[in-house]
């Protein structure tokens, strides 16, 4: 069966908590991640290695570039002195101290972090498209006229909408904009949504009802959600 992963944010050992109640009733599953791999959270890099880890042992993984991977793109391609990126101010420490403790803000991140994670990063998508959804990081913009050539949009809009004059019916999940469970569930469960946002806020555990990392069965529709253990309140 197909499952969407919210933003995981670097927080490895709930990611990983939550693919293990995957593999409890689904052997063979297809994950799409949404964007949001890294920053804020303490493992950017073991999510990462963990996500190619998965792949090798023919699991099939998907996934779309969020904001944090975009950001991250392109301060990696200017390599500027970290703290002058408009990255740092988004959770980029915690991404580079995952790949060394003894970093220095003043240099630029490719001291830091291999040619291969970039790579990795830069072959996501912007959106993937199946039979009856798009997976998409933020959203579209349906006021556009070319909406699916919109990236900021993708990446970056807090604005729910679907148009299926250009979706054909489709529903849209998504993340970027933290949610509490219940209010994901009631979309679900309603069935009065064409938008579906799964972003239950993992990384923001000192905020009330999120610190949750959530997955959703596309062929039933059913919610995993597994409270972070990377970070304590």
């Amino acid at each position: 069966m197909r499952y969407c992963i919210g933003d995981v944010h670097g927080c490895l050992q709930t990611l990983k908590k939550l693919i293990e109640q995957i593999f409890q009733d689904d052997q063979n599953p297809e994950l799409y991640f949404i964007g949001d791999l890294i920053d804020r959270g303490p493992d950017s890099k073991g999510i990462i290695d963990y996500i190619i880890k998965l792949k090798q042992d023919r699991i099939r993984v998907n996934g779309v570039r969020g904001n944090h991977e975009q950001m991250f793109l392109d301060a990696y391609s200017k390599n500027l002195p970290i703290y002058t990126t408009n990255w740092y101010y988004n959770g980029a420490e915690s991404t580079i101290a995952s790949f060394s403790k003894t970093h220095n803000l003043n240099n630029g991140i490719k001291n830091y972090i291999p040619q291969y994670y970039y790579d990795f990063i830069n072959r996501l998508p912007y959106f993937i498209e199946l039979e009856n959804f798009l997976i998409v990081h933020a959203g579209f913009n349906f006021r556009s006229s070319k909406p699916f050539e919109e990236l900021d949009s993708m990446l970056w809009t807090r604005f729910e909408q679907n148009d299926h004059s250009y979706t054909n019916g489709k529903k849209i999940i998504h993340g970027h904009t933290p949610i509490t469970k219940k209010e994901i569930k009631e979309r679900i469960v309603n069935n009065n949504s064409d938008v579906i946002n799964i972003d239950s806020g993992c990384v923001y555990v000192k905020k009330t009802l999120l610190g949750f990392l959530t997955a959703l069965n596309l062929d039933n529709m059913n919610l995993i959600h597994v409270k972070n253990i990377d970070i304590i309140a």
